[in-house]
């Protein structure tokens, strides 16, 4: 394998993995945005809702970072 092919299959195979993740971690953003949105219905203002959402989000992702 030439070094340009075997650069071609780097590239080809983290590209395939970056898709993954973003497979994988769609589902808990959007958790995140219904769960701004259902505090803000719920009277919250949106700047506590985002603030809450958003550590969620990040406990969450630091979660399944350290689980990896």
């Amino acid at each position: 394998m030439t070094d340009s092919s075997a650069a071609d299959a780097m590239r080809a195979a983290l590209t395939t993995q970056l898709l993954d993740m973003a497979g994988i971690l769609q589902p808990i953003y959007d958790a995140a945005d219904g769960m701004k949105a259902e505090l803000v219905s719920r009277g919250w203002s949106p700047t506590q809702a985002e603030e809450s959402a958003g550590a969620w989000l990040t406990a969450t992702l630091a979660a399944i970072g350290g689980a990896a």
